[in-house]
């Protein structure tokens, strides 16, 4: 049987005079003994909340700055073999209450290092969120929002082939940028309220599935015009619609389309598309 090991993490804590001693910053850092492959896990409060890559030694290096009155935060770490497991947990402390995500101090820069293969669950409330994953080497990536507004970027390719991008979305308003550099098999988009940008733009290697559903709200989706790509959709009705602005698309079949070299291609999109109550805009661009 492998040894359990629990590693310290190394944490450095600064007190700081801000409102009157209220707030704290704390830097943490995770260091991986054995560990080549990483999978996180992070339950996240209200707060705001910026996760990006670096050409690091350690796992992450995590700066927070915090009310403690009001926040309470957990920081694991293990190792079974050649795997490491890093928990995040965030929470309200008892009888601790706010009316708004804005005025509460929960701030965290989180960088992750681009040295590991990485696997990403985060779980956030009320937030906002400036996520680029360019540069980690993510192999899968679930995020479940509530009411989050915000970014998420894949600003340099991913050099790991990514299996599923899952995420789930109350009422919030998403941008998602450089979505192809993530290097995915598939894109899996459920969002209740609100408004929903995709941008499928980046380099792209083999097929990729995208499923987006929406329920009420509204989203605009931008294609690469390099990549071959079919569009399934259930159709338009007097409660929702789903226009595209490219003429090259071929209808092949009832509200199924696509471009024409779309048939031989193996690096291509398929795009499935499902709208409750609102709109959906596709563009082409370079």
């Amino acid at each position: 049987m492998q040894r359990f090991l629990i590693l310290t993490v190394i944490a450095v804590l600064a007190v700081s005079s801000v409102f009157a001693g209220r707030l704290e910053k704390v830097k943490e850092f995770v260091i991986a003994e054995h560990a080549k492959i990483i999978e996180i896990e992070c339950d996240l409060a209200a707060g705001e909340f910026t996760i990006k890559s670096g050409a690091i030694e350690e796992i992450a290096a995590i700066e927070i700055e915090y009310d403690k009155r009001i926040i309470e935060y957990k920081i694991d770490y293990s190792e079974r073999g050649e795997k490491g497991y890093l928990f995040i947990d965030i929470d309200h402390r008892k009888n601790r209450s706010f009316s708004d995500f804005h005025d509460l101090e929960n701030n965290w820069d989180i960088v992750l290092s681009d040295k590991f293969e990485t696997s990403i669950n985060l779980d956030i409330g009320a937030c906002e969120a400036d996520f680029d994953f360019g540069g980690i080497r993510l192999t899968n990536l679930d995020i479940d929002v509530g009411a989050a507004s915000g970014v998420i970027d894949f600003s340099e390719p991913n050099k790991s082939r990514l299996r599923e991008i899952n995420i789930e979305a109350g009422a919030s308003s998403l941008e998602m940028h450089n979505l192809g550099n993530a290097n995915f098999e598939y894109f899996e988009f459920s969002g209740g309220i609100g408004s929903y940008d995709f941008d499928f733009r980046g380099k792209y290697s083999g097929e990729s599935i995208i499923n987006i559903e929406i329920g009420l709200g509204t989203s605009e989706i931008i294609l690469p015009r390099n990549v071959p790509v079919r569009v399934e959709t259930e159709g338009n009705n007097w409660l929702s619609s789903i226009e595209f602005h490219n003429d090259d698309l071929v209808e092949i079949d009832d509200d199924i389309y696509e471009t024409e070299d779309f048939e031989n291609a193996k690096t291509r999109i398929v795009l499935r598309l499902e709208v409750g109550l609102g709109s959906i805009d596709i563009y082409w661009k370079r």
